[in-house]
C-alpha cells in the first residue's frame, strides 16, 4: 500500500501544479488544464489516493500537523518554546507577518485539494472505461475530500469562496459565499458521499475515506449545526459499528491498527511516521521540545487521568519541565508504527453524549460520557442534569480531543465560549473568531474581501 502512496504523487503533480496556478499566479489561458476521462480504473484510483499522499508530503500544511499546533495555540492548549511568528497565535493577535503563514499552511493547500477534487470529479464524470464499483467509490471520495477542506475552511475563516469546478478563468474571480450556503452545500455532498461509498478500507489499512469515514465527518457537521437528532443517530451508527473499538490502553489509539481510528493519513515521507511526532519530539537528550502544552490545558487534567501519563510527556530543560504533546510517540524511524488520526471513535461518543444531552436523553449521555470516563480511569460522571452534563462533556472534548486537529478552538467557537480566552489573549474582541483571508489571496482576487477588524 506505501509504495502505492508513494508512486501515486507523481499522479497527482499536475492536479497539483494547476491548484498552485489557481491560488498562487495568474497563468496563461493556454495552460489552464482541462479535464480528461480516465481510462482505466488504476491511474482513477492512483489520483484519488495522491491526493491522500500530497495531505500528507509537505509538513508545513494543515493535514500534516499545522491545524493542530496553531490552532491550539490560538486557544489554550499550546505555545512554542521560540520566539517567532507562532507568538502572534499564542496571543490571538494575528498580524499581516501570520498571513503567509495563514497562507500556506491553510488556505492555500485546503483549496488546492478541493481544486484537485473538483477536477476528478469532472474527469470521473467523463470517463466511460471505469468499472461502475470504482467510479462510484472514487466520486464520493472525492466528494468527501471536498467536504472536509471546506468544513476547515468555514470554520476557520466564515464565508468563503465556494469553488465546485476547475475552471480557472471563473474560480480566480469568485467572491466569498455565506459561510450558511456553503455548508447546506456541503451537507448535500457528505449525503451523496455516504452513498456512493462502500463500507469496507479496501487496502485493509483505515486510510481510503468509505462510508464510515464520511458519516464520522457527517455527525460533526451536524453537532456543530445544532441539528442534534441527526448528530446523535449517525454517531449512534458508528459507535454500534464492530468495526470500531474504543481501544482499552489510550496510548494504542493512535497506532496504524488502532480500532479506534475511522481514517489515518498514512505517511509517505522517508523515516517519517507522523509529522506531529516529528516536529513536537525533541531530537535528542541535550534538546528542548518544540510545542508545549500551556498550564491552562495541563492543570486540566483530573487526578488520576490516564491520558495525562499517556498522552503527554515531559522533559527538563534549561531548569524547567517543560510539558509537550506525546499522542505520537515516534520522531523517526523507517518502520511505520504510527498513522495520522484524522477520525476515531472517541469522538462520535462525546457527539453522541452531547447531542443526547441537547435532546433530553440524559440516561443515554451519562452512558456514553462514562464509556470515555472509565477509558481513562476516572470514576462516573457526577453530572445529572443538562447543564451540568454539557460541562461534563465540554471537559472531556477538552482532555480527550486536546492538541488534536484544532477540536478545543473549533468547540469554544461553536459554542460561543471564545471570551475565556480574553484574560490570556493580547486585546481579544469578537472578530478573533475568525482568522484574516489572506492578503495575498486578496491582491490575486479583488472580489475577496477581509473579515471585520483585519
Amino acid at each position: 500500500m506505501k509504495v502505492m502512496y508513494i508512486a501515486s504523487i507523481l499522479m497527482v503533480t499536475l492536479l497539483s501544479n494547476a491548484c498552485k496556478k489557481f491560488v498562487t499566479i495568474d497563468p496563461p489561458i493556454d495552460q489552464v488544464v482541462n479535464p480528461e476521462p480516465f481510462t482505466n480504473d488504476a491511474s482513477a484510483t492512483s489520483t484519488i489516493t495522491g491526493i491522500y499522499s500530497e495531505m500528507m508530503n509537505n509538513a508545513g500544511q494543515f493535514s500534516t500537523a499545522s491545524t493542530t499546533f496553531y490552532a491550539g495555540m490560538y486557544a489554550d492548549e499550546l505555545y512554542y518554546y521560540s520566539p517567532g511568528v507562532q507568538d502572534e497565535f499564542v496571543a490571538g493577535d494575528l498580524s499581516q507577518v501570520s498571513h503567509d503563514v495563514i497562507n500556506s499552511n491553510f488556505w492555500q493547500p485546503m483549496y488546492k485539494y478541493i481544486y484537485a477534487a473538483n477536477l476528478a470529479l469532472e474527469q470521473l464524470r467523463l470517463s466511460t472505461m471505469l468499472t461502475a464499483p470504482v467510479k462510484q467509490r472514487l466520486t464520493g471520495e472525492a466528494l468527501f475530500i471536498r467536504v472536509f477542506c471546506y468544513h476547515y475552511l468555514t470554520n476557520l475563516f466564515g464565508d468563503v469562496p465556494l469553488v465546485l469546478g476547475s475552471a480557472y478563468t471563473e474560480n480566480m474571480s469568485l467572491p466569498r459565499t455565506p459561510q450558511a450556503a456553503v455548508l447546506a452545500r456541503m451537507s448535500q455532498d457528505i449525503a451523496t458521499a455516504i452513498e456512493l461509498l462502500p463500507d469496507d478500507y479496501p487496502e485493509g489499512d483505515r486510510t481510503r475515506p468509505n462510508k464510515w469515514s464520511a458519516k464520522a465527518l457527517q455527525s460533526r457537521m451536524a453537532l456543530y449545526a445544532k441539528d442534534y437528532t441527526k448528530a446523535a443517530s449517525v454517531a449512534g451508527e458508528l459507535i454500534n459499528n464492530n468495526l470500531f473499538v474504543l481501544e482499552a490502553d489510550c496510548k494504542n489509539s493512535f497506532l496504524k491498527a488502532s480500532k479506534e481510528a475511522i481514517w489515518q493519513l498514512q505517511p509517505v515521507r522517508p523515516s517519517y511516521n507522523t509529522t506531529e511526532g516529528n516536529l513536537i519530539l525533541p531530537a535528542s537528550n541535550a534538546t528542548q521540545p518544540s510545542y508545549l502544552v500551556t498550564s491552562y490545558l495541563l492543570n486540566a487534567f483530573q487526578v488520576g487521568d490516564k491520558r495525562k501519563d499517556g498522552w503527554l510527556n515531559a522533559r527538563v530543560y534549561n531548569n524547567r519541565t517543560l510539558y509537550y504533546p506525546y499522542k505520537y510517540k515516534i520522531r523517526m524511524n523507517q518502520t511505520v508504527f504510527e498513522f495520522y488520526v484524522v477520525e476515531r471513535l472517541a469522538e462520535q461518543y462525546l457527539i453522541r453524549a452531547e447531542a443526547n444531552t441537547r435532546l433530553g436523553n440524559i440516561a443515554e449521555a451519562i452512558q456514553d460520557i462514562n464509556a470515555i470516563r472509565t477509558r481513562a480511569g476516572l470514576p462516573p460522571t457526577t453530572a445529572s442534569d443538562e447543564q451540568s452534563l454539557i460541562s461534563a462533556i465540554e471537559q472531556e472534548r477538552r482532555i480527550e480531543l486536546c492538541f488534536e486537529w484544532g477540536h478545543r478552538w473549533f468547540d469554544l467557537k461553536r459554542t460561543r465560549q471564545t471570551d475565556v480566552l480574553a484574560p490570556i489573549k493580547t486585546d481579544w474582541s469578537a472578530k478573533d473568531t475568525l482568522w484574516p483571508i489572506p492578503i495575498r489571496q486578496i491582491n490575486l482576487n479583488p472580489a475577496l474581501t477581509q473579515n471585520s477588524g483585519y
